[in-house]
């Protein structure tokens, strides 16, 4: 599948009102199980920017669970489509080379690298992602941690 198509790609109303009520049913009743967060925050992120914003916050919140029934990589992978959504480019490259470290083959995330880089250079943010790209270096670690314990397996 063409990754752009994947970055790009707009949630269908309805699916999105789906995985919200799953969502909010879980939440009621405690912690929404970590595949039902996953796939309400998958459907976030093909929204609008504010929603796109909330689906990464489910995913980094998924990243720092110690337990999980979801491949950490998927997070990864995902909050680096999401930060290519809203044009983070610098924190979308940050995630997507840290999934690269764990799976230097992993032919999805070069795409994905290859078309953020892309992106930065057509919006002209290439300076600019150098100068602010070491930022966020702490919710990074967390998602580090989880890399690592994927090259583990």
């Amino acid at each position: 599948m063409d990754v752009a198509f994947v970055v790009d790609e707009i949630v269908n109303p309805e699916d999105l009102e789906k995985f919200r009520k799953q969502y909010a049913e879980e939440s009621r009743r405690g912690a929404p199980a970590a595949q039902t967060a996953f796939y309400y925050a998958h459907a976030l992120i093909k929204s609008t920017k504010e929603d796109v914003r909330t689906g990464i916050y489910i995913l980094e919140s998924l990243l720092k669970r110690v337990e999980s029934d979801m491949p950490k990589r998927d997070y990864v992978y995902y909050l680096a489509i999401a930060h290519t959504r809203i044009k983070e480019y610098d924190r979308a490259l940050e995630y997507i080379n840290l999934l690269l470290s764990a799976e230097s083959d992993n032919h999805q995330a070069l795409d994905l690298k290859e078309l953020i880089e892309q992106r930065m250079k057509r919006d002209g943010l290439v300076g600019l992602a150098l100068t602010f790209g070491f930022g966020g270096a702490a919710i990074l670690g967390v998602a580090a941690a989880a890399v690592m314990a994927i090259k583990k397996k």
